[in-house]
């Protein structure tokens, strides 16, 4: 997850990353971050897309969408990209799509749940060149693992990396932390230097999607987020050098209310081609099916203005259940 729940930082990227970049006067985004699908074969209690088995959106893109979409991404020579899900390799044309990014020198990422990282698709990955697949460790144990990720298996994903690794493909973690594993943070961190990752990325968890009905069985205590992040401050340390760590300590309103003032120079495309201003929020700014990502971006370097948007993160202030209304759309 990061800020929010679903946003990453583009792998390697340099010191002006989409992150820390506001849309500004770019031409194009930054960062694309493709939710290819949002059907998975898990059902994580956190997930912010309530995505799982049989979560498909009933209008998700078809092929020739798909590739007319990425054709506009890389003729705007978009530097950045990544696919996610939902579960991203279960997209029939998945590997279609990572070649066609890879050949157009896109620095492509891909977030995963490592579930599906086969030696034969490992070796794939590697062979198109892919900048680095992210894959989601909530947990140094199969006991806080499998119970995070529910219908997932803890050693299934962790043999998934260590392919990863045997085929050369550059590696990145991501945690999310809860009650039931936030005193495992200095172990997971350990644990992903140990199967080769090159960057660790984690923050609070969310209060979206579905963790906003687990809630309860989710949320540390300010307590033990002190005592995590005073454990990541020494782990960036011990890994400087070797592993980025990267962490945020922002919560979810204090990350919205940055944005309203520093939008990133990151389009996030839902299965369906509709774009949204930020995972975390309902505003859509375009519909990919009907319009150009050029003429998208140019609305959205407007649309964080809309005062329906800085209204919106102001209620949350007042009533953090609004997040349940991140599905329910509004198209600026």
């Amino acid at each position: 997850m990061t800020l929010d729940p679903a946003y990453r930082a583009p792998a390697a990227a340099p010191a002006a990353t989409p992150a820390a970049t506001g849309s500004g006067d770019l031409g194009a985004p930054l960062y694309v971050a493709w939710q290819v699908t949002n059907e998975c074969n898990l059902a994580c209690l956190h997930c912010i897309e309530e995505s799982g088995p049989g979560k498909a959106f009933g209008d998700e893109l078809s092929g020739e969408q798909i590739f007319n979409i990425l054709e506009q991404i890389m003729d705007l020579e978009v530097p950045y990209l990544s696919f996610s899900g939902g579960e991203p390799m279960l997209h029939p044309r998945f590997f279609e799509m990572a070649e066609y990014a890879c050949r157009r020198k896109a620095q492509l990422k891909i977030e995963t749940n490592g579930h599906f990282l086969s030696t034969e698709n490992c070796e794939r990955l590697a062979k198109l060149g892919v900048k680095a697949v992210q894959v989601s460790l909530d947990g140094a144990s199969r006991e806080t693992f499998n119970r995070m990720r529910v219908r997932g298996d803890f050693d299934r994903a962790i043999e998934g990396v260590r392919r990863l690794r045997a085929a050369g493909v550059p590696i990145e973690i991501n945690y999310s932390p809860t009650r039931f594993n936030v005193h495992e943070i200095g172990a997971a961190v350990d644990l992903a230097y140990e199967l080769g990752a090159y960057s660790f990325y984690t923050g609070r968890t969310m209060y979206t999607g579905n963790a906003v009905k687990t809630w309860h069985k989710l949320a540390p205590s300010e307590e033990q987020y002190t005592t995590f992040f005073d454990v990541l401050h020494v782990k960036t340390e011990e890994y400087r050098g070797r592993m980025r760590v990267h962490f945020h300590q922002m919560g979810l309103l204090e990350e919205l209310r940055y944005r309203l003032r520093h939008p990133a120079a990151l389009l996030i495309i839902l299965p369906n081609g509709l774009v949204k201003l930020i995972n975390a929020l309902p505003f859509v700014c375009g519909d990919l099916r009907r319009q150009s990502l050029d003429g998208i971006w140019a609305n959205f370097q407007h649309a964080w203005n809309d005062p329906r948007v800085g209204r919106f993160v102001e209620q949350l202030a007042a009533d953090p259940n609004k997040t349940a209304l991140l599905h329910q759309w509004i198209h600026l």
